[in-house]
Formats: structure tokens, sequence, C-alpha cells
């Protein structure tokens, strides 16, 4: 039986924890035919969610980002359509220090962006506080953070991906990163987590877009996460 077939029929963790014991083998030619349809399946599974949990958002009247004058701003947007140039000016700015994962190409082609923060400017009383709502940069706005002789000078091996937690919330706080890998791979870790992109989405996703919703005691979220939850398709 596949992998695809296997992820498909439930068995979405053991999947994805026999490709990380593949290491490099899962990017072989005898696998990557497989891996890729896994990641495919798995990337159609996040769109579909954010889309699913996005609207469930607005059905309580959340309160996304009011004055958008950027597509950062923006709830959920579509893959870029000049992704695949923009990906490959991305890894043209990294080579000399490491790769992006192959979780992140397909994130950005099939997902693009997200940002679920709230808008704490336009309504301080954030609800949940420290919920860490999901907050994912369009790959234009990725490569305006990576600087090529940045990324020589300092010997930088990470891309800054979003606020943390506090940040999110306007506390004075940190920031997750993806790390580069020393060579193509399937998936890399997100720091402040220190647990590979896939897995960060799949807790992001079982918790409703909310990656800390498990450890907050507000009832209306736990409320929310209990109706939204079964909507979703495992990750």
């Amino acid at each position: 039986m596949g992998l695809l077939h296997r992820y498909i029929h439930g068995e979405t963790t053991s999947v994805y924890n026999e490709l990380y014991a593949l290491g490099a083998d899962a990017l072989s030619p005898a696998n990557f035919t497989e891996t890729s349809l896994v990641l495919h399946e798995t990337f159609t599974r996040v769109r579909y969610n954010l889309e699913v949990i996005y609207k469930e958002l607005q059905r309580i009247n959340y309160q996304f980002e009011a004055d958008i004058k950027h597509d950062w701003q923006i709830p959920l947007l579509a893959p870029d359509t000049d992704t695949d140039i923009l990906l490959a000016e991305l890894k043209s700015r990294v080579k000399n220090v490491g790769h992006i994962p192959l979780s992140l190409e397909y994130f950005y082609t099939i997902v693009g962006s997200c940002n679920f923060c709230w808008d704490w400017k336009l309504k301080p009383d954030i609800p949940w506080e420290g919920a860490d709502p999901v907050d994912i940069p369009p790959i234009k706005n990725l490569l305006e953070m990576v600087d090529e002789e940045d990324f020589i000078e300092s010997d930088c091996d990470e891309i800054l991906i979003a606020g943390d937690y506090l940040q999110k919330d306007n506390i004075s706080g940190s920031s997750y990163h993806i790390q580069l890998t020393t060579s193509a791979s399937l998936d890399s870790l997100i720091t402040g987590w220190d647990i590979p992109f896939i897995e960060y989405l799949r807790l992001t996703c079982n918790n409703c877009g909310f990656t800390m919703a498990d450890q907050c005691e507000y009832d209306s979220l736990t409320e929310f996460c209990n109706r939204v939850r079964p909507k979703l398709l495992d990750i």
C-alpha cells in the first residue's frame, strides 16, 4: 500500500514519520514521486482548512486587519502567479548558506499566505491573547526580508517566517524562523517550536488556526475549536 493511499486513509502522522526517517532518501528518484504526492495532498488540505477557519472566524465577527494596505495583511491570499520565479529567486539568494525545505515550496505553491492576527490597532482588547494566530507572509514579502549579501556576511541559517505569539499581540517578543538545511530536504524546523514546518501546520490546524489554543483558557476559544475542528481535514 502506497504512502499517499495510507495518508488519505488516515495514517497522516505515521506516513510523515516514515518520510522523516528516510531523510535525504525521501527526495531520491525512487521515492520522490510518492513524496511529492503526499506533500501535494497535505498542502491542499492546509489550504482547505485555512479557508474553513477563515469563514468561521468571519461568522463570529473576528476582527481581521481592517485597513489593508499590503498583501501580508490579507487574511488569506492565493498563491502568487509568479510563485515559481519567486521561489527560484529565494533559492538563489540563500544558496551559499543552505536550502529551503520542499515543504515551504509547497506551501507557497498551493496555499499562498495567511494572516489571522487580530487588528489590535482598531480593537485593543484582544479576545484570545496568547493564542498565536497563524501568520505566514506572502513569498514576495519573504524575499524582501532575505538579502543575499546579509546571508553571506552573517552566515545566517534561517529565514524569519512570522512574529511569535507575543509580537502578534503587540507585546515585546521574538520571532519564528524556518531553518535552512545543508542539503535538499523534505522539511525543516520552525525555531521557537523546534518541530518541523509540517508538524507546526498540523498543530495549528488541529487548534483551528491558533497554534497555542490548547494552552489557553478561554471558553469562547474552546467552543470555537470544538465547533470548527470536526470540519477540518487531518494534516
